[in-house]
């Protein structure tokens, strides 16, 4: 084989090299933009949570739980009134033992009102927490059907609200909630909020009604 014949192969082999090489690599490029668009969607999730048949069921129970302590700390007030109108009346020598007594009956009814208070707030913040973890649940199942792939909270419609009798100053209130903001702007045309609450609220008669 002549040198010249030799140099030829050799170049049309290099050549052939370089157009493969070009070949994958325009092709890489045309997969990566025929990947279809990230599907972006926003919900509010206070009115999410405010709209939640659930939440509605959960308040109410909360209600009832909160009239029989009601109910409690009335018949310990009662029973404190009694017993002062009462020291009142006695006499002398029993003086000393009512009033131990209606110390007693006092310190008892206050543990009792800090008792209560602590379990409510507990109760509300199950209560939220479980719900926003069936929200989470709701939106993963939904983002799946619909093919989203990304869903967030949207906080742009937020107010920056300043409370007058906080200890922390106005500007650091007002600063703190701005670096807090997320979303600053979602068209209401990508907004999923309704879907999520419809969703739940099904689902929650559903397990009702078993």
């Amino acid at each position: 084989m002549s040198t010249n014949t030799r140099i030829r192969k050799i170049s049309l082999s290099l050549t052939l090299m370089t157009l493969v090489t070009v070949v994958a690599g325009y092709a890489a490029v045309a997969t990566t933009h025929l990947r279809p668009p990230t599907v972006v969607v926003t919900f509010n999730i206070e009115r999410v949570t405010a709209d939640l048949t659930e939440r509605a069921d959960a308040e109410a129970r909360l209600r009832e739980l909160v009239t029989t302590i009601r109910d409690e700390s009335e018949k310990r007030v009662d029973a404190i009134n009694s017993l002062r109108e009462g020291l009142e009346e006695a006499p002398e020598s029993e003086q000393a033992e009512i009033m131990e007594q209606l110390d007693q009956l006092t310190l008892e009814a206050m543990s009792y009102q800090r008792f209560v208070e602590m379990r409510i707030d507990n109760e509300r913040s199950l209560m939220f927490r479980d719900l926003y973890l069936k929200i989470q649940s709701a939106v993963a199942d939904i983002a799946t059907e619909n093919g989203y792939d990304l869903v967030i909270i949207s906080d742009d419609d937020r107010e920056i609200l300043v409370n007058p009798n906080a200890k922390k100053a106005r500007e650091f209130q007002v600063r703190e909630q701005i670096e807090l903001q997320r979303v600053v702007f979602s068209s209401s045309q990508i907004d999923i909020t309704d879907q999520i609450v419809t969703h739940m609220n099904l689902e929650w008669e559903k397990r009702a009604d078993q």
